[in-house]
């Protein structure tokens, strides 16, 4: 099973390549605007769907880049909308992509300082930090609000239940060893 998923990501890495990797490259290309929002968008989706396949088939990798990478996309995405329905205003998408990987950040750990202090220090740029705070803050409150649990408190529980139940399959082996 783990080979037909890497098979098909490797497609879709083909397909699009910003689909594929941990997203560190793509960030301050998404962060700039280079990007329409349907292909941001579609990005997102592609990105969300291999992140999913590829954590959930045991591949080795990590899940905080793309993480970051997945809250630039949505806030670049998001960004940019607000900035065509709202030309008055003058935004910036480049500031909505920034908050966007904060909020996601923040919201996925349920750490709002860390998220905030992490990009902040990321981007160097301090002017943002009440962006972050209203983003960060809001974002941690709604998914709590929504009942999931943390990003890191789940794959540990995880972690901790399948050593539990490798320990009591080899607990079992040895007494069935012993009885015979």
């Amino acid at each position: 099973m783990g080979g037909a998923i890497g098979g098909l990501c490797g497609i879709l890495g083909l397909i699009e390549p910003e689909a594929a990797g941990g997203g560190f490259n793509l960030i301050p290309i998404a962060a700039a605007g280079n990007y329409s929002v349907g292909l941001l968008l579609f990005i997102f989706i592609a990105r969300v769907l291999t992140t999913l396949l590829c954590f959930s088939s045991g591949a080795p990798g990590g899940i905080f880049a793309p993480m970051l990478a997945l809250g630039t996309l949505l806030g670049t995405a998001f960004g940019m909308a607000a900035a065509a329905c709202f030309p008055q205003y003058h935004l910036e998408a480049g500031t909505f992509a920034i908050a966007g990987m904060g909020a996601l950040l923040a919201a996925s750990v349920r750490a709002p300082l860390t998220g905030i202090v992490l990009v902040l220090e990321m981007t160097d740029n301090y002017q943002l930090i009440l962006p972050m705070i209203i983003t960060c803050l809001g974002a941690t409150l709604l998914a709590q609000f929504m009942g999931g649990k943390p990003l890191y408190s789940t794959i540990l529980a995880r972690t901790l239940a399948k050593q539990d139940a490798e320990q009591a399959a080899k607990s079992q082996r040895s007494a069935a060893g012993e009885n015979t």
